[in-house]
């Protein structure tokens, strides 16, 4: 039986687990950070040879969009060796947060991409913080 010292401990350790959480808008600031250290990180050590799927949901940044792009970078850029490819490795931060909102959003497998239209890296990285800005924009606007 517990007692109500104990069931306010556990009450307790239940709302900070629960409040310790991130939220969404939390995730997609924490990878637009990560996003544009990776991108200033190649601007430094141009990519011109390594090339995605053309994402054709890009314009409406729905789950879809973020699910896919996750999937092109690991399918296609993660894999690859060398200094210049760290971000992109799955146990870095870049990856593991477009998981976790992946995963937040419902979204663990998608729809594969269509791999008949690709564009470079840097183009799909654009794309994706444009993307990024715009769901921060309509998060904090609800």
């Amino acid at each position: 039986m517990m007692t109500s010292g104990t069931t306010m401990l556990l009450l307790a350790f239940v709302a900070m687990c629960v409040s310790a959480a991130p939220t969404k808008q939390d995730l997609f600031k924490e990878f637009f950070d990560e996003l544009n250290a990776t991108m200033k990180e190649l601007s430094k050590h141009p990519m011109d040879d390594i090339f995605v799927s053309d994402l054709k949901h890009h314009s409406d940044c729905k789950d879809l969009f973020f699910c896919q792009a996750e999937d092109q970078l690991i399918r296609k850029v993660s894999g690859h060796s060398g200094s210049k490819f760290e971000h992109f490795r799955t146990d870095k931060k870049l990856i593991r947060t477009l998981k976790k909102i992946n995963e937040q959003h419902n979204m663990k497998t998608c729809k594969p991409a269509d791999d008949q239209v690709e564009v470079q890296l840097s183009d799909f990285l654009m794309k994706l913080k444009q993307c990024v800005q715009k769901r921060n924009t309509m998060k904090s606007k609800k």
